[in-house]
């Protein structure tokens, strides 16, 4: 056999091994999967915040649903159910937008927060981190606030103002049982027995029922509070039915039309937040419930019928059943008036089983 013909021949077939998996290479390449990353997230500044935004608002943190179209790397999220604790933030609610924000393949993420105040001014907290799938699974990495203003942060530089985690919940899918206790102060009864069963909508609002269980809800006349199941509704004027960060909000009425609220926070077995950066102290079992459903510490508050004014809560509400287990495809609830002022803290919760 003629030597440059074989050996013509076998630089032909290295070549041809070469271009074969040059176009496997890129196609991988090509065909790499943007993380989903869609659903509820809580983020939490764990360095960086002033003395006068831990005195006036505390820890610095979004509550928020970020949505994400199937396989795109375009984030954005539902104002109307994103809130905050930024002491800059003087508005109420819905006015904190997601844009210009985006995950790659490599689960780099940019998440852009705008606030926007009266007069049309705003602000930006902007978390820039690297995703890690846990559980829980978590954003880490640094943020920063606009310069000048209010926030008179490092936004347009390359020096970071602090650092921060964000910890995804799943969807809410399922019964959770308890009891609602009179607040420290105010009007209600104690230890009333009480479950919720919720189900997320297409749209990321709560459909369900609250169920007040025997005869313990009663007025001081020995009137019972609520009749028949709490049924959530959709057009209620104080608010929506939905999960967004570490709680959730829950509007309803019962068959005489007395009309219910409820607000909720996920809690570890200590009463802290259920969020990595909010737990405290950040050690088991002040971590076990990180990311998930299994507990939350619940509020109560009742408008018209003969127990007008009642309300009350902070005790523990666990997870009993699921519906399904949900793929992800994927609160506290800040800076708000009414429902979303009631925060709680500092209770004993059971452990449960959702991971």
């Amino acid at each position: 056999m003629n030597k440059t013909v074989g050996l013509s021949n076998f630089f032909s077939t290295l070549r041809q091994a070469g271009l074969a998996f040059a176009c496997l290479a890129s196609a991988a390449i090509a065909s790499a999967a943007v993380p989903v990353v869609q659903g509820r997230w809580e983020f939490a500044v764990t360095s960086g915040d002033t003395s006068s935004q831990l005195s006036l608002g505390g820890q610095t943190t979004f509550s928020t649903y970020l949505l994400q179209t199937p396989g795109d790397t375009v984030l954005t999220n539902i104002p109307l159910f994103t809130t905050d604790t930024a002491a800059c933030d003087t508005q109420s609610s819905n006015n904190v937008t997601v844009a210009n924000s985006r995950v790659d393949a490599s689960g780099n993420i940019v998440v852009d927060f705008m606030v926007t105040l009266t007069g049309g001014s705003t602000f930006h907290y902007v978390f820039t981190g690297v995703l890690a799938l846990g559980p829980p699974e978590v954003i880490t990495g640094t943020y920063q606030m606009s310069s000048g203003g209010c926030t008179q942060g490092s936004l347009g530089t390359g020096t970071p103002d602090g650092t921060f985690t964000a910890t995804w919940f799943p969807d809410l899918s399922g019964t959770w049982v308890g009891a609602f206790d009179a607040p420290d102060v105010g009007t209600g009864p104690l230890a009333v027995a009480a479950s919720f069963s919720l189900t997320t909508n297409t749209d990321k609002t709560l459909s369900g029922s609250i169920n007040i269980t025997g005869t313990g809800l009663i007025s001081g006349s020995g009137v019972a509070c609520i009749v028949g199941a709490i049924t959530l509704q959709s057009t209620m004027a104080e608010g929506i039915s939905q999960s967004s960060g570490v709680g959730f909000e829950l509007f309803g009425t019962d068959t005489n039309g007395t009309r219910v609220w409820v607000n909720a926070l996920a809690t570890n077995p200590d009463g802290s937040p259920a969020a990595v950066g909010e737990d405290n102290p950040p050690t088991s079992p002040g971590t076990v419930n990180d990311g998930t459903n299994n507990a939350y510490t619940a509020y109560y508050g009742i408008t018209g019928g003969p127990c007008d004014g009642f309300g009350g809560g902070d005790a523990p509400f666990l997870l009993v059943t699921k519906t399904k287990k949900l793929s992800k495809g994927h609160h506290r609830y800040h800076d708000q008036g009414g429902p979303r002022g009631q925060n709680g803290r500092g209770i004993s919760l059971l452990g449960s089983s959702e991971q």
